[in-house]
């Protein structure tokens, strides 16, 4: 009987072991994580202030269909021997699956004072600090920041908003949907503060935000989301890691180590059209457990095909993306909104084809441009 060991309790590996179960009722299945709350949906933390109850999902549900969860680190592996050495002592492996995802970027300046959002643990804590503040501050310009500040200024706490980048998300995603996000937050009361750096944080009541030009920030709360980093140091010594840390794969999600997969937003692969690919949300990670999984029940080593996808909600408004998104390179043509909220389509060519798309509020926009960047992509695959 196989038995199959994945590393990580996050959107992928749990994805991964619940999908594999469902296909084989007979392998062993085995869950390795750190985390002494796992197993639960990661996704619902972002609910952490709109009054939503527990997000665990239960260990006795994984148990009830056969599948082992171990409270533990991974240390390191032997890809050779197929064993997996961790702080519960050694676990060996037919097949592994790597979903370590990843772990908070901590700068100096961060402290216990210094909210993050990256576990139900986490949520907690936010959670009851948001109750009892008037003045927040929100450090980092990604979709956790920009979410943050939403769900802040909606729950009636004065937020500011700091980010490195001169214009919100506008070196990923263009000026067009850059500015409309801007307006957005700018609307709902949500105070911008661009092209800054934090220099420090000092505690007390209320906290003081330093920022490297000089100005000072009281704020009752601090978030940060600045980003994250693959949690693979423990893999330094093996031969999967790319420059970037992340775990090198091919275009079927396996390693360069036999019978060794990965799966999440730790992981690089090469995409239908040769380049490499990487992707930091959820959706995309539970894309990558689905499709180990159903590899692993089939014994196959099919393409990972499906272009990447990501949705946020901010102030009410939906924002929805797909496939290749890179103002650098691309072609940008901009379709504007007809509804009764702004928005607009954003879509991404490269000679000549469409290969993203980005909307706001244009869902009907959005279905159409979707689904011809999937097309491209699966016939990019069998040229």
């Amino acid at each position: 009987m196989s038995r199959t060991v994945i590393v990580g309790a996050g959107a992928a590996g749990l994805t991964c072991a619940k999908h594999l179960r469902q296909l084989d009722d007979a392998r062993t299945i085995i869950v390795l994580d750190k985390d002494p709350d796992v197993p639960y949906e990661r996704p619902p933390l972002s609910k952490a202030l709109s009054g939503a109850g527990s997000v665990s999902g239960g260990r006795d549900e994984l148990v009830k269909v056969g599948i082992d969860v171990v409270l533990g680190t991974a240390l390191r592996v032997n890809t050779v021997a197929q064993v997996l050495n961790t702080s519960r002592g050694d676990i060996a492996y037919d097949e592994l699956v790597l979903a370590p995802g990843s772990r908070p970027h901590r700068p100096a300046w961060v402290s216990d004072e210094v909210h993050a959002l990256h576990s139900l643990d986490d949520s907690r804590r936010l959670r009851d600090a948001v109750s009892a503040a008037r003045t927040a501050v929100v450090i980092g310009g990604g979709f956790v920041g920009a979410e943050l500040a939403a769900s802040l200024v909606s729950a009636g706490v004065q937020t500011t908003f700091v980010f490195r980048e001169d214009a919100l998300f506008r070196n990923r995603l263009g000026e067009a949907v850059s500015d409309l996000l801007t307006r957005l937050h700018a609307d709902a009361g949500v105070r911008l503060i661009p092209g800054a750096a934090v220099a420090g944080v000092e505690p007390g009541q209320p906290a003081r935000v330093l920022l490297t030009d000089g100005t000072t920030l009281p704020a009752d709360l601090v978030v940060a989301g600045i980003g994250a980093h693959p949690d693979t140091e423990w893999l330094s010594d093996t031969s999967l890691l790319a420059n970037d840390d992340t775990i090198r794969t091919d275009e079927s999600l396996s390693t360069p180590a036999p019978d060794v997969w990965a799966a999440g937003d730790s992981v690089s692969w090469i995409g239908s059209d040769g380049s490499v690919m990487r992707s930091a949300h959820w959706t995309t990670a539970r894309s990558h457990g689905r499709h180990v999984a159903i590899d692993l029940a089939a014994a196959t080593r099919t393409p990972f095909l499906e272009a990447p996808y990501f949705w946020s909600m901010q102030h009410g408004s939906l924002l929805q993306g797909i496939g290749h998104i890179d103002p650098r390179w691309a072609e940008i043509d901009i379709v504007a909104g007809t509804g009764p909220k702004p928005g607009l389509l954003a879509r991404y060519f490269l000679d000549g084809e469409l290969v993203g798309a980005v909307a706001i509020n244009h869902p009907q926009g959005f279905m159409a441009a979707r689904g011809d960047v999937e097309h491209r992509a699966a016939s990019t695959h069998t040229r």
